[in-house]
């Protein structure tokens, strides 16, 4: 199933409810293998088996790391260390990424100790690619007030601040020590139940808070980005971060 037939399989209400502009955005990003027909909340059950055994998704992401690993063999990572906060190694630069640290060597591959996730080293690769050696600004802003987070909200939330917000109601203490163990510290003063100030990258942190549900309202997670985060990487590389960052803390042993 190409593009076109996937299209005409959608609802086509141009809702915007999975993240994308439009049905026939929605339809190329998952033949293009950047998001998936569990993002439509438009389509039942029924339709979703029938279709994810007839979609052909392009295998963009083994493109998309060869490319950024070219790029990136002709960058000076030594000059490109301050600028994202990298320390600099005899063979090239390390970067700490979601609590883990990750060496990035001068011909643009990506190692770190046991096996390393394809959109990790994808990401690591455009945040030293973009990134314009601005200072954090203290400034929290939420995802929807970055450039374009409109447009991802939906995906944003689905892949991170649900998700996160069932593991805060499932196991509180083991979602903290989770948070914790990526080397989040508690921030004071938020109008949250609690609050978490966590760096996914060195120029990258975010804001978790967390509000206790009650008769009145339901438990929360909200997550605040600093404002320059996207002079390091675009919104959808930030959904895929947070994805990554979700999936990092459900893997954490309660």
């Amino acid at each position: 199933m190409n593009t076109i037939e996937l299209y005409k399989e959608l609802p086509k209400t141009n809702c915007g409810d999975c993240g994308q502009k439009t049905c026939m955005a929605f339809a190329i990003a998952i033949i293009k293998g950047s998001s998936t027909l569990q993002m439509c909340p438009h389509l039942d059950i029924n339709t979703l088996d029938r279709l994810s055994s007839s979609v052909t998704k392009l295998d963009v992401t083994e493109s998309m790391f060869d490319k950024l690993k070219e790029e990136t063999a002709k960058l000076d990572l030594i000059k490109a260390a301050p600028a994202v906060g990298a320390a600099i190694m005899p063979d090239g630069i390390t970067i700490k990424c979601l609590g883990k640290d990750f060496t990035v060597r001068h011909d643009g591959s990506v190692e770190t100790d046991g096996t390393v996730n394809l959109w990790i080293k994808i990401l690591l690769l455009i945040y030293i690619k973009t990134g314009d050696a601005s200072e954090p600004a203290n400034d929290w802003v939420s995802f929807d007030r970055l450039k374009m987070g409109i447009v991802k909200i939906g995906a944003f939330k689905k892949e991170c601040e649900i998700p996160l917000t069932g593991m805060f109601i499932k196991d509180y203490q083991s979602a903290v020590a989770a948070i914790k163990s990526l080397g989040a510290v508690e921030a004071e003063g938020q109008p949250s139940t609690a609050a978490w100030k966590l760096y996914l990258l060195p120029k990258i942190p975010v804001l978790i808070l967390y509000w206790q549900g009650d008769e009145e309202f339901p438990s929360e997670v909200k997550v605040l980005f600093d404002s320059t985060a996207e002079r390091y990487l675009d919104i959808e590389s930030l959904v895929f971060l947070l994805r990554e960052l979700t999936i990092a803390l459900g893997e954490f042993p309660a």
